[in-house]
């Protein structure tokens, strides 16, 4: 099958679009297990067909159709009463089951009920390439929820096609908390939760006597675990969460010196499964409670062997667990405590066999995780430590696992961190040299497999930093090399799938600059037609999420102050002004990137008031914008030192404008957004 280009084809009804697409980006973008990657060589599940919109009114289908079925591996058909009726996708199914049979072919319930919502050559056995008199049964996944719902329903396909066992699967998806919830039918649960209350309730006044309590201990563990590996799912997250709360609530009026450690064990799962449900869920607040309890279980066992490897490793994913939610919360002294104690541990794994490639990989992570968290805070220099550090890591375990593609995009990832926080640290030529670096690692990957999704975001967003540092060193020819290269890779997204926001965000950047560049070449229409493109981007985000303060408020400022400057400078002054004002009480000041945006506002609103005749506002306007400093001390913000250079020339302090050009120079670049204004 090593000529093959897809892993599935996705064959739907038009009015089933909306999920079809949400079906192709959670398949693209579901990252298989590690051990999976390694022991059988699989790198993901992308690329999957779903270009088919409309089909022209003809009777066969069309050439590249065929040729996609024909280089697919497996088949997904959505099963509706519009999918039943449609005379493409009957078409599809019978292509595809000429060519391969039964196999391989997963249906998957979107509405109405079976056999009436399956095209009908969906319920014909094939054999040699021709239907038969036979009837074929094929089990589907239903993403309803009365069904399995749409998570279990998509690690249904998930295993099917990435050919794992369903369970195994479960199993080892722990990383991501997307784990497998088995329940009997709701009235014998709904039972069982009963019998299980009252036995936990009947134990507590006992005083936990040892021989009932096992009894119960078997209840619970057979509830939580055992269970869940004989029983089909039926999506009823809420009762299994009743379940694992109810344990969960036992467990915690233990001691934990009295409990053996097999109890200590079952302690441990019990509270991890109540806050992995609470995880999946959505419900955070209600997930940490339960990882520290789970934590503080895992550190009880460790503390009475603190040299077993596997417990070490079970309190390092707690720890890292009751961290991620704490950080996710604001709480960040408590996140920042259980990422360092999950640090250390993952440190002392990896020195004890530096062949355990999953310790070593762990290792990598946490560094990763306390970069980031370093980073965020404006602690650069001890960020770009922490990230040199994973970068080291993840290097050599690519290395020695034979540079899969999965790896090296991680690899590529880690160079992305470090040319980040090289650039913010004012470091451009080091940033510069490593993503050049990230970029000849996406490169060959590419070209031997356009399709991946995961190397084409990755490329995407290198292409693009780099043109943006590229275009502040005056280098245009380099820069409208990588920004038409990551607007390309973006755009091709976008045009397979409108509704892909990741490849929006992607395109941002890239489309600003090249706009940018545009205008200073005196192309102005490119420059319009651009700038629009852009737009017509930083609306769609908004509309898919008006709370997220980057698409809502920052996004939109950044474009405005752009055209500002360019294609919108000769708009009228009062409403140049305004907007500029505008921009001041949307920007959150505390936000790392906002000094440079609100410094860019008030050099507009002087522009303007400039524009207007009144000097003594607009000096005033230019003097605050001399007056922002940064929100970290370590980020260097060029093009916000770049904007206090027009302001200290508009005041005609010509020495602290040359200071200001000075220190651009020092660090290799002139960020051209300001030229504008002397054309």
């Amino acid at each position: 099958m090593a000529e093959r280009r897809y892993k599935a084809f996705i064959s739907y009804s038009h009015r089933d679009k909306q999920v079809a697409n949400w079906l192709h980006h959670a398949l693209e973008t579901y990252r298989l297990p590690n051990q999976e990657l390694g022991s059988k060589g699989r790198e993901g599940l992308q690329p999957i067909f779903k270009d088919r919109d409309e089909l022209p009114a003809a009777d066969n289908l069309g050439e590249a159709i065929k040729q996609a079925i024909r280089a697919s591996d497996a088949l997904i058909v959505l099963c509706s009463p519009s999918a039943a009726q449609s005379p493409w996708i009957a078409r599809e199914i019978d292509l595809y089951k000429r060519l391969n049979g039964d196999r391989g072919i997963f249906p998957v319930i979107v509405e109405g009920e079976p056999p009436d919502n399956f095209p009908a050559p969906l319920l014909v056995h094939y054999e040699n390439g021709e239907p038969t008199d036979a009837a074929s049964e094929p089990i589907a996944a239903d993403i309803r929820p009365e069904g399995d719902g749409r998570k279990l329903a998509k690690l249904k396909l998930i295993a099917g096609l990435a050919h794992i066992d369903l369970d195994s699967l479960v199993q080892r998806d722990a990383a991501r908390r997307q784990k497998r919830l088995a329940m009997v039918a709701a009235a014998s649960l709904v039972g069982m939760v009963g019998t299980s209350g009252l036995a936990l309730y009947a134990i507590d006044q006992r005083n936990e006597a040892r021989d009932q309590r096992a009894e119960a201990d078997g209840l619970i563990e057979y509830m939580l675990t055992d269970l869940r590996k004989q029983l089909e799912p039926v999506g009823r997250l809420e009762v299994l969460d009743g379940v694992g709360k109810r344990a969960m609530d036992y467990y915690a009026r233990q001691k934990l010196e009295d409990l053996s450690d097999s109890e200590l064990g079952r302690r441990a799962r019990a509270t991890m499964l109540v806050a992995e449900v609470q995880n999946v869920r959505g419900d955070n607040a209600g997930a940490l409670p339960a990882f520290q309890q789970a934590a503080r279980t895992t550190e009880a066992l460790l503390a009475r062997d603190p040299d077993d490897p596997e417990r070490l490793y079970n309190h390092g994913q707690s720890l890292f667990w009751v961290g991620y939610i704490a950080w996710q919360h604001g709480r960040m002294k408590e996140a920042r405590e259980a990422l360092e104690g999950y640090s250390d541990i993952s440190h002392e794994l990896a020195a004890r066999d530096r062949d355990n490639l999953e310790w070593q990989m762990e290792e990598a992570y946490s560094l990763s995780n306390l970069g980031t968290m370093d980073f965020e805070e404006g602690k650069l220099a001890s960020a770009l430590g922490y990230f040199q550090r994973s970068l080291d890591l993840v290097d050599t375990v690519s290395e020695k696992e034979g540079r899969p593609v999965a790896r090296q995009v991680e690899l590529g990832e880690s160079h992305s961190w470090v040319s980040t926080t090289l650039r913010d640290l004012g470091r451009i030529e080091n940033a510069i040299d490593v993503r050049r670096r990230e970029l000849a690692i996406y490169s060959p990957m590419r070209r031997a497999d356009p399709g991946n999704v995961d190397i084409i975001y990755a490329e995407a967003y290198a292409a693009a930093a780099m043109g943006s540092m590229l275009f502040d060193r005056g280098d245009f020819a380099g820069a409208r090399e990588m920004l038409d290269r990551s607007i390309a890779l973006a755009e091709g997204q976008i045009a397979a799938d409108p509704q892909n926001t990741f490849a929006k965000e992607l395109a941002r950047g890239s489309l600003r600059d090249r706009a940018l560049m545009a205008w200073l070449e005196e192309d102005r229409n490119e420059a319009t037609r651009l700038f629009g493109r852009l737009e017509a981007h930083t609306a769609s985000l908004k509309r898919a999420d008006p709370d997220n303060y980057e698409w809502g408020v920052e996004d939109p400022v950044r474009l405005a102050l752009y055209r500002a400057f360019s294609d919108r400078m000769a708009d009228p002054a009062d409403a140049l002004r305004e907007r500029a004002r505008s921009w001041r009480k949307a920007l959150k000041r505390e936000d790392p990137d906002s000094p440079a945006l609100i410094v860019g506002s008030h050099v507009v609103e002087g522009l303007a008031l400039d524009r207007m005749n009144r000097t003594n506002e607009a000096r005033d306007a230019y003097r605050k914008a001399l007056s922002i400093g940064a929100v970290t001390r370590e980020v260097v913000n060029t093009r916000k030192i770049a904007f206090q250079a027009v302001a200290a020339e508009r005041l005609g302090e010509r020495q602290r404008a040359r200071t200001l050009r000075n220190r651009l120079a020092e660090l290799g670049v002139d960020p051209p957004i300001d030229n504008a204004l002397n054309r």
